[in-house]
């Protein structure tokens, strides 16, 4: 059975405390950053169990299927804020999100465990305490905590060693330069002239190097946009389709029920019931911001 996963705040610190043996299964979407702020507790999945001490780190992929328990000596705090590379559409290349989505598919990094010594543990501590409110400098300041976690999968190579010349060449190095913001409103045609190929070999040689057409690609950004405005905004559906590169509002939520299964309309009221619904454990919550 597949897990489900809250639509929850993207960029925002948030905190919740523990009784003695008490648990927390996240289930966000993304990555989950955690950082033990007081006490000490154990990490349990099948197969594995770790002691996490006061400062540790352990960051998650959406994937993950485990959870947090306090030790038995007293209350644990724990801080954390998720991150959905999707989202980040102002400020990651298609390339430089094909890296991260490759390293969640290949269980390359599902959970990672930093010691409170570590280097980003002790930023993220810093981050924390320093924190002042959920605004610009607060988001900037965890984006580029979460660069520095996965350095790695963003700079290797990902692809097979052939020469940077040709049509696929042009592709791979357009992919690197341009955000994937950018790709929303964009047609095959507008790449043709950069690439230059015809838009039928363009749409081969993007499926070479990302796994599924542009169209599918395109679609992916542009609901994922979606979700975040009807989450997150009141924004009028007809604006949240323009806003996601849909020009035809019944376009838009055609695509959408074919996706989700739902309207936006009613995604947006699934989303706005599950925000109010009691928390079981005591919880401290910031108001939502997206970059």
């Amino acid at each position: 059975m597949s897990m489900r996963h809250s639509f929850g705040p993207h960029l925002v610190m948030d905190e919740i405390t523990l009784p003695p043996g008490g648990e927390w299964a996240p289930r966000l979407r993304g990555w989950s950053i955690v950082q033990v702020q007081k006490g000490m507790g154990y990490w349990s999945q099948p197969k594995m169990t770790r002691e996490l001490f006061t400062d540790s780190v352990l960051v998650l992929t959406a994937e993950v299927n485990g959870e947090f328990r306090s030790s038995q000596l007293g209350e644990t705090v724990l801080s954390y804020f998720c991150i959905e590379p999707e989202r980040l559409t102002g400020l990651l290349s298609l390339d430089e999100l094909a890296c991260l989505n490759k390293a969640i598919s290949q269980k390359q990094i599902p959970i990672r465990i930093l010691p409170p010594h570590d280097p980003v543990a002790g930023r993220f501590k810093t981050i924390r305490q320093n924190h002042k409110g959920n605004n610009l400098a607060s988001r900037l300041q965890l984006v580029l905590l979460f660069v520095d976690l996965f350095a790695g999968e963003l700079t290797e190579g990902k692809h097979e060693s052939v020469p940077e010349i040709g049509g696929r060449g042009r592709l791979r190095q357009l992919l690197k330069q341009m955000v994937t913001s950018e790709f929303l409103e964009m047609s095959i045609h507008d790449l043709v002239p950069h690439v230059r190929c015809s838009p039928r070999h363009l749409n081969r040689l993007f499926f070479q190097e990302l796994g599924v057409s542009f169209r599918e690609k395109q679609t992916e950004l542009r609901l994922a946009k979606a979700c975040q405005l009807l989450a997150t905004t009141d924004t009028k559906v007809i604006d949240v389709a323009q806003a996601s590169g849909y020009k035809s509002n019944s376009l838009f939520s055609l695509v959408f029920k074919q996706r989700f299964g739902v309207s936006p309309g009613k995604w947006r009221h699934r989303q706005a019931n599950t925000k109010t619904k009691p928390k079981s454990r005591r919880q401290k919550t910031v108001s939502a911001s997206l970059l």
